[in-house]
């Protein structure tokens, strides 16, 4: 996915979405390999990225989150 935004901008919606679609599907293999509720792993990281980014703090400000 990375490669697609690289070096710039510029992409292909269709190209993207094929790759997000690799990345969900190997994703949730690994979740289901490993035995991993998907819904309770990324509502727990949701909570954990609320509490280390409080929007008081963090909105509108492009300051690297280090440099706050």
């Amino acid at each position: 996915m990375l490669e697609l935004f690289q070096w710039d901008d510029e992409f292909d919606k269709e190209e993207v979405c094929e790759e997000l679609a690799d990345i969900l599907i190997y994703s949730l293999l690994l979740a289901n390999e490993l035995d991993v509720d998907v819904e309770e792993i990324v509502l727990r990281k949701l909570e954990i990225n609320k509490n280390k980014y409080p929007i008081e703090k963090f909105k509108g400000i492009s300051t690297k989150y280090n440099k706050l």
